[in-house]
């Protein structure tokens, strides 16, 4: 796997899922919408362990709005992390059973009962995906733009019961990894907003 075309390493294992399967429809798991918080600088002017504090700030503080824990005063956060992220979380649609689609052209967020689009967002705009402290590992934090014109930079909270944070987040590495070849075997059907929009794990900036 080239270095820098995924934020998350290849399982030992290897990949969760055959390739096949997330280039088509993908996978989806049923997980559990809490909020999201908007991201205030690119991911891409931010080293890995900043981008893996700003997820990891961004599930603390959805989590302690939506009643999930306490807010925690002695979280040791540092300043970029800390500065990258708005005020306040943005909590519609909180608590709402999703349906988390998964492939390498987009993640999907849909409500389980009705149907309503909660969130999309092209592959390409991804930047980054971690999981929670160890008081949290079951939830997943992802930081994606919206289409233009809005461009609106967030990062989205979900709770995977049942342990399956770690899935989730391996497939979300996968999906982005599979769209990062797709883009080098085939890059003229492949919309990808520059040919370095992907290194670094920095997608959707």
């Amino acid at each position: 796997m080239a270095e820098n075309s995924s934020f998350v390493a290849k399982p030992a294992r290897g990949w969760l899922h055959p390739d096949s399967v997330l280039a088509s429809d993908g996978i989806t798991y049923a997980v559990r919408y809490i909020g999201c918080m908007e991201v205030l600088t690119s991911m891409k002017k931010l080293d890995f362990e900043t981008r893996s504090q700003v997820a990891k700030e961004c599930i603390a503080r959805v989590c302690a709005a939506a009643g999930l824990r306490s807010a925690d005063k002695k979280r040791r956060v540092s300043q970029a992390a800390a500065s990258a992220l708005a005020a306040k979380p943005r909590m519609a649609h909180s608590g709402s059973n999703v349906a988390l689609t998964v492939s390498s052209r987009a993640i999907t967020l849909a409500a389980l009962e009705g149907g309503e689009t909660v969130a999309r967002h092209d592959m390409p705009r991804v930047s980054f995906a971690s999981g929670g402290d160890a008081d949290s590992l079951d939830f997943v934090a992802y930081v994606a733009k919206s289409a233009p014109p809005a461009e609106w930079r967030a990062c989205y909270v979900l709770e995977c019961g049942g342990r399956l944070a770690q899935d989730v987040i391996a497939t979300i590495g996968q999906a982005f990894e599979l769209r990062f070849k797709e883009f080098l075997t085939k890059p003229s059907s492949v919309n990808i907003n520059g040919s370095r929009a992907l290194c670094g794990g920095g997608g959707g900036g």
